[in-house]
């Protein structure tokens, strides 16, 4: 080929080039100018809970990952719509996420007759941060010590034991409807303002069961104030070895959990999701964020953004059916 054409075929391959990366919203090159600026992660929780903590944690070893600062911004209420509202009018540009949970993101949908957002077309997936599962204990004097004992005696008595829960339409008052169905018995839910009202209750022998989170259980199994039938996982968990999983008991696909997940506004560029996948997925896997998470029972997810909106429309369906069989509405 003559050294002109060289010159030409090089600079035709060249600007191509160059036009490409211009236009392509994941190119290497908008991937390494962000962040610029600090990022606003916003919750849906209050100060001081499981879910702010490991949030706050996990912004932490982003910011050092990032180079910029991960500012947490609280903004609690309406079972997380509240946030999750703020969020999806914010500016679609990688500076303002959010940590959506299973309650905004799968049930809300379903228990409020209008929601100001929509929990599909208003956000983009990131990932999946974790899920902490729920334990059905009972006081240690309550005459089963088992979970077929307990479906045993709630069949011979329907309608006539009490399960206290942390609060009406949470994945624990979810778990034990999914259990009424799924074991195809008559329990009485009796909510309360939080778990460690619910738990109190239960140890005093008020009511006699109780679906919890397993961080607020846990110390009272271990010291032998309650006795854990079995988790809602699908596998054991590594804080309660000894204690089986309704799986496992013959509840064939039984699963809850109380999960968290980082989306961000619909029409963030693709580049920006794709590094922030990356960089929350390396985050994940730190060994201090992985310590703060064993504290509250979470295990560790990730994934892909896909991953995300897959297990969510999953979730989203499953809780559909199960609020609308219960009649359960929170307006």
């Amino acid at each position: 080929m003559p050294e002109m054409n060289r010159r030409q075929a090089m600079a035709a391959v060249l600007s191509t080039a160059a036009a490409t990366s211009m236009l392509s919203p994941t190119s290497s090159i908008a991937q390494q100018e962000y962040p610029t600026r600090p990022i606003k992660l916003v919750l849906g929780f209050p100060p001081g809970g499981a879910a702010d903590l490991s949030a706050r944690r996990i912004g932490e070893q982003l910011a050092r990952q990032l180079g910029q600062p991960v500012v947490v911004e609280n903004r609690p209420g309406a079972s997380g719509n509240i946030a999750a509202t703020y969020v999806a009018r914010s500016q679609p540009d990688g500076y303002t996420l959010f940590y959506g949970s299973n309650s905004t993101h799968a049930m809300n949908v379903s228990l409020y007759s209008k929601l100001d957002f929509d929990p599909v077309k208003d956000f983009e997936p990131i990932v999946l941060q974790g899920k902490t599962s729920n334990v059905l204990s009972v006081h240690p004097a309550y005459p089963v010590k088992s979970l077929k004992e307990f479906i045993d005696k709630a069949k011979a008595e329907p309608g006539r034991i009490s399960v206290a829960s942390g609060g009406n339409a949470t994945s624990l008052h979810m778990a034990l409807e999914l259990l009424k169905e799924t074991a195809e018995i008559d329990l009485v839910h009796i909510p309360y303002r939080g778990s460690a009202a619910a738990v109190t209750d239960v140890i005093g022998g008020q009511v006699p069961a109780i679906m919890d989170n397993v961080p607020s259980s846990l110390p009272f199994i271990k010291s032998g104030k309650l006795r854990a039938l079995a988790v809602t996982s699908r596998t054991r968990l590594a804080q309660l070895p000894d204690v089986p999983t309704f799986d496992e008991l013959g509840l064939k696909g039984y699963e809850v959990a109380a999960w968290g997940a980082f989306w961000a506004p619909a029409g963030t560029p693709r580049a920006v999701i794709a590094r922030l996948n990356k960089e929350m997925n390396i985050a994940l896997k730190d060994p201090q964020v992985m310590a703060v998470l064993y504290e509250s029972a979470t295990v560790p997810q990730g994934g892909t953004p896909e991953e995300l909106a897959l297990f969510a429309r999953e979730e989203t369906a499953k809780w559909a059916r199960v609020i609308r069989r219960a009649g359960i509405r929170l307006d």
